[in-house]
């Protein structure tokens, strides 16, 4: 069975990019080399279709890549 393509609105639209935004500015150089906007907007995509909206839970998610 395909899933259903999920789709978002424009306001939350504009919070996932401030997230993406703020989740890079906050990445070190070296993090930065290591990763990329796109895995991290996955991330955050990935979270959302789920149902978050919380900025910080969004942002957490997404630096979760680091923890290890």
């Amino acid at each position: 069975m395909a899933k259903q393509p999920v789709s978002f609105d424009p306001e939350t639209v504009s919070l996932l990019r401030q997230t993406l935004d703020d989740v890079w500015e906050r990445l070190t150089p070296v993090q930065r080399a290591m990763t990329s906007r796109t895995l991290l907007a996955e991330r955050i995509l990935k979270s959302a279709a789920k149902g978050e909206r919380n900025p910080e839970r969004l942002r957490d998610e997404a630096l979760m890549l680091f923890a290890a």
